[in-house]
Formats: structure tokens, C-alpha cells, sequence
């Protein structure tokens, strides 16, 4: 059986959040460093928050391929 397809504005939430990523690893100043990765955060909440009005089971975690952001 075949995975539920995904809501539109949940793909759409998960790439601002891998956007927010690539922006904060690239950050100059640890402020927005900070500000990127929240931002991130709450993209994913949205779009697991969009998956749940859309009635469809949590996405399993994901093993993260990213580098670690350096803390200043």
C-alpha cells in the first residue's frame, strides 16, 4: 500500500524550512543564526500541524545529513 500523498502546503512548509537551514548555516552573526533556525522550527510545526488537519499520519524523523551550526 502506498504512502498518503501529502498536502500541497505542507511540501511547501517543509521546503521554507530547508531553506531556513541552508540560510542559517550560512549566517553571518550568531543573532541570525538563531532567528533562521527558529524560523525552521516553525515551518516544520506547520507543516506537521497541516498534516494533522489533513487527517494524515505523522512523517517518521528523518536522519539529518546537515552539518552541525557552530556555536560563537
Amino acid at each position: 500500500m502506498s504512502e498518503p500523498s501529502r498536502s500541497v502546503t505542507a511540501m511547501q512548509c517543509r521546503k521554507n524550512a530547508a531553506t531556513c537551514g541552508i540560510f542559517a548555516v550560512n549566517a553571518v552573526s550568531p543573532p541570525d543564526r538563531e532567528l533562521l533556525l527558529r524560523m525552521q522550527c516553525s515551518w516544520l510545526d506547520r507543516a506537521e500541524y497541516q498534516d494533522l488537519v489533513d487527517g494524515l499520519p505523522p512523517r517518521p524523523p528523518t536522519c539529518s545529513r546537515a552539518l552541525a551550526v557552530p556555536r560563537n
